[in-house]
């Protein structure tokens, strides 16, 4: 079903959408606390100040905004760094924080943004070795890479040990002492945040899915908050073969590539009836957010004022 046709439980359709990557010196307060609404959502034991702590770390961020009334409803924090790999220097892009409301997963607009960034650096550094670095917690964020690159780590066919050398070394610049480099999964303590209940669920349909228990085998504890270190490399030959010999397919688009045909890639017949049941779930957690937020008004006044002295200070 294509993005236009998609509908909420209630057969309405969501309002269209638009997202553009905005630099984090020109986020505005209220888009701040869109942002921050919305992983509060989806995550637990996400507070405010380590919210913005992070993103006072970031470069930017991809922003998915409602056109009807402006209200965000996805995004994705990014950021840019070096590292040095068997000395050679290597340019990281990285994306942190992402949330996109449920009535718009799968929605264009992500891919779309993301690849418009992407295209950007590679155009900026055109001679540079360029790699995309992730973390993943819930296997929608692992698939994105996995149904989308033509190398990448940790990777259901075979893992490349030079990618997974660069992880290595990215999860170190980042994240220094977090990572386990046996099991490559990074782990931020019993208090980092983890995605609530409701959020993709792997039920026992999604585990047919290959790539999907795959990803369970290799994080485990992806429920508890640990993090897999990825790598999606946009080595010259992969960066020509996503944005011209796939031109006309989405960048994110789910399946085999014409010419890249993997079975391992095959997706589950009956995972959209898993989806409904889920839709279910976060409608009743909205209802009950709904009564919340009208009772938490003087909180929330607290939360925008600190956001507002947050980003002043940085």
């Amino acid at each position: 079903m294509s993005d236009k046709n998609k509908s909420h439980a209630d057969g309405s359709k969501p309002g269209p959408i638009t997202m553009g990557y905005k630099k984090r010196e020109r986020i505005s307060v209220d888009e701040c606390m869109g942002m921050y609404d919305l992983f509060a959502t989806y995550y637990r034991n996400a507070p405010l100040e380590t919210f913005l702590k992070d993103l006072s770390n970031k470069t930017g961020v991809h922003i998915a905004k409602r056109k009807s009334d402006g209200k965000v409803v996805g995004f994705s924090t990014a950021t840019r760094f070096d590292i040095e790999v068997e000395g050679r220097k290597v340019k990281m892009l990285f994306s942190g924080d992402t949330v996109m409301a449920k009535e718009y997963w799968g929605n264009s607009a992500f891919p779309k943004s993301f690849a418009r960034w992407i295209l950007s650096e590679r155009l900026r550094y055109p001679f540079a070795e360029l790699h995309w670095f992730l973390i993943s917690m819930g296997y929608r964020t692992y698939l994105t890479m996995a149904n989308n690159f033509y190398n990448y780590y940790p990777n259901i066919d075979g893992d490349d040990p030079y990618l997974k050398k660069v992880a290595a070394a990215a999860s170190e610049a980042l994240f220094p002492g977090k990572l386990d480099p046996e099991t490559m999964l990074l782990d931020f303590g019993e208090d980092a945040c983890a995605l609530q209940d409701f959020v993709t669920p792997i039920t026992d349909n999604e585990r047919l899915v290959p790539k999907i228990a795959f990803f369970e085998s290799r994080n485990a504890e992806w429920m508890n908050g640990k993090e897999m270190a990825c790598i999606g490399s946009l080595d010259h030959m992969s960066f020509v073969k996503l944005l011209i010999l796939d031109a006309r397919k989405t960048l994110f688009k789910k399946g085999a590539r014409k010419g890249m045909k993997q079975q391992s890639s095959a997706e589950a017949p009956s995972a959209a009836a898993g989806k409904a049941v889920v839709q279910q779930v976060v409608a009743k957690q909205a209802g009950s957010r709904q009564v919340a937020t009208k009772q938490a008004a003087p909180e929330k006044t607290a939360k925008k004022q600190a956001v507002t002295g947050r980003i002043a200070a940085e």
